[in-house]
């Protein structure tokens, strides 16, 4: 079933916000991330190179995100694969976002809360 028209307007709107995150997280890697793990950063410091490692995998879900809610404003969310994909990634996004709230950084929480929310209300739509 292809999706109304306000629903691929959210949907449009979700895969622009992840696109744009993807930049967004780089951004804060180079910034706040990788500076605090450079003292650290030895290759024999598992921690601080999977540390580093782990957050640029960030960008990949992001990017996934937005191919993803690109293909659904067009195509709709309809199959079992598509809406378990979505679950798993709003999951993931969901709890990321509890963690930099809990710890007072609030400038991700907007995608992390907000493409979740913009998906969920396209399928409301």
């Amino acid at each position: 079933m292809s999706p109304s028209k306000l629903a691929r307007y959210a949907l449009y709107a979700a895969s622009l916000l992840s696109a744009v995150s993807v930049a967004g997280h780089t951004q804060m890697g180079f910034d706040v991330v990788f500076p605090s793990l450079s003292s650290k950063l030895a290759l024999n410091d598992h921690g601080a190179v999977s540390a580093k490692i782990g957050w640029l995998e960030g960008n990949m879900v992001y990017g996934m995100m937005a191919i993803l809610c690109a293909k659904w404003a067009k195509f709709g969310l309809n199959d079992n694969y598509d809406k378990a994909a979505f679950a798993t990634v709003a999951a993931y996004k969901v709890f990321c976002g509890i963690g930099f709230a809990r710890a007072g950084i609030y400038g991700p929480t907007i995608p992390l809360f907000g493409i979740p929310a913009l998906v969920v209300s396209s399928q409301l739509l």
